[in-house]
């Protein structure tokens, strides 16, 4: 199975919860619709049974869709239609044109809006429509093809329309957001290595592994030093730069089995599967002499970069990725106290 698979599933399950989020949202918008629809029914009607019963309707209809259909889009999508309905008919009993009840219509619309995709949603948007003009046309005496007809009926859709086309915008910018803070999580943009949380969680994974197998594991922590006076030197750039240069050395040094990432601003880490503390030892060796051969191209200097690493190794330092991660931080923090004071690159002609 790919590394990737706990992130995606992690990530399904956010959207899952957001989700059920918006289902309870939902819910409770067709409770409060419910409520103010049939007080006010009731009050300005001299028969209120009518409305009772289409109340119950109502009630009936939201219960059994919360029974029958688990928290989806789809559930979503004939919610709002069951409240359009019940809205519809109380617009239509307290007055049509004249009822202050057509507010609530902008309910169903924003709320199906932030997770109906637009072609699902134009359908409810136009039964409001189609619902308003009635009320128009059979409230009204004003002729159809009057340029007052036109602004009565342009006053009743048009807060509807705006409203749908604005919360549709967006549900899909926050989708996209959504899409995007995922991709990042999994992927660093700059480098290419994998994020943080995708780092993390190969590791938890990697951990309980080996204790199952009853084989050691480890992780390299490192930082580069002095990337804040490459930018202030010689512009972000520069410093962008050094930490491509980094992984690139990363992707090269390291085995195939390993797994590097860029855990933060300027600290990477890599995965060591099967590698005790000596072979880690080595390894981080090996990976520091390796940055330090390299050369960054800045103007018309070169220069070499330099890195404090921390060794961590399971089952000795932790046996969870958390514990594992302090481990290897502590160890970092002690070798950058050794290093203080080095340069950050020297420079060669």
């Amino acid at each position: 199975m790919p590394r990737t698979a706990p992130g995606t599933r992690q990530s399904a399950g956010a959207a899952d919860r957001e989700l059920d989020a918006l289902v309870r949202h939902v819910t409770l918008a067709d409770w409060l619709v419910l409520l103010v629809g049939s007080l006010y029914a009731t009050a300005t009607q001299p028969d209120p049974q009518p409305t009772w019963f289409a109340a119950a309707a109502f009630a009936a209809t939201g219960i059994a869709l919360r029974l029958l259909l688990a928290r989806t889009a789809r559930r979503i999508e004939l919610q709002a239609w069951s409240m359009v309905a019940f809205i519809g008919y109380v617009v239509w009993t307290t007055g049509a044109d004249a009822s202050p009840m057509q507010s609530l219509y902008l309910l169903p619309v924003v709320l199906a809006g932030l997770e109906l995709a637009p072609a699902r949603l134009a359908p409810l948007v136009v039964a409001i429509v189609a619902s308003s003009i009635g009320a128009i046309v059979v409230d009204s005496d004003v002729p159809l093809r009057s340029a007052a007809f036109a602004s009565r009926a342009l006053l009743a859709v048009a807060p509807l329309a705006i409203g749908a086309w604005l919360t549709s915008e967006l549900g899909a910018a926050v989708s996209s957001a959504r899409r995007r803070a995922a991709a990042l999580a999994e992927r660093d943009e700059l480098t290419g290595l994998a994020g943080r949380r995708a780092f993390l969680e190969a590791l938890q994974e990697e951990v309980l592994m080996a204790a199952r197998r009853d084989q050691p594991t480890s992780l390299l922590v490192l930082d580069l030093a002095g990337t804040g006076r490459l930018n202030e030197s010689h512009g972000q750039e520069a410093g962008n730069a050094a930490l491509c240069l980094v992984a690139d050395v990363l992707r090269r040094v390291v085995r195939q089995t390993d797994r590097a990432a860029r855990i933060g601003g300027d600290e990477f880490a890599v995965l060591l599967g099967g590698a005790d503390a000596a072979a880690a030892m080595v390894a981080a060796q090996r990976v520091r002499q390796a940055i330090h051969a390299a050369t960054l191209d800045v103007g018309s200097r070169h220069v070499r970069c330099t890195i404090s690493v921390g060794v961590a190794s399971a089952p000795r330092d932790g046996r969870d990725a958390a514990a594992l991660l302090a481990a290897g931080e502590r160890r970092l923090q002690r070798d950058r106290g050794l290093r203080a004071g080095a340069p950050v690159a020297a420079a060669r002609s």
